[in-house]
């Protein structure tokens, strides 16, 4: 089992539990994120907000709600609200189109408890850094 699943398992919740989700990633893997937002279209026909796609200019990707970032894969570790995930960005970001086709697959997040008490129990980034 990867030792990052519990952190991009929770990296995925927060990506298709909110509305207004923007995903900021460096130019050179921007195309490789798109998909995320067919799925949730697809999976979520009722969601009046898809997910944001877009570049910045920073060598890790942040996943933001509200202009405020609830996310980050690699670069310089975050304060503890910010769920982060040590590692290469385009392996990451891979993992995290895996887990949201799985998660979207099995009713998530019109079903909470398809994928076990993890996705309703509160998190403590403290226990995953």
């Amino acid at each position: 089992m990867d030792v990052n699943r519990p952190s991009l398992g929770e990296f995925t919740r927060r990506l298709l539990r909110e509305e207004g989700i923007e995903l900021l990633l460096p130019p050179s893997i921007v195309e490789i994120a798109v998909p995320i937002v067919g799925m949730v279209s697809q999976h979520i026909p009722a969601r009046l907000l898809l997910p944001d796609v877009n570049s910045h200019p920073f060598d890790y990707v942040s996943l933001m709600h509200e202009e405020k970032e609830i996310g980050r894969l690699g670069g310089m570790e975050p304060s503890l609200e910010i769920v982060w995930i040590e590692g290469e960005i385009k392996h990451l970001i891979h993992k995290i189109i895996e887990l949201v086709e799985e998660f979207l697959s099995a009713g998530y997040p019109g079903c909470r408890d398809c994928l076990g008490p993890a996705a309703t129990e509160p998190w403590d980034e403290s226990c995953y850094r």
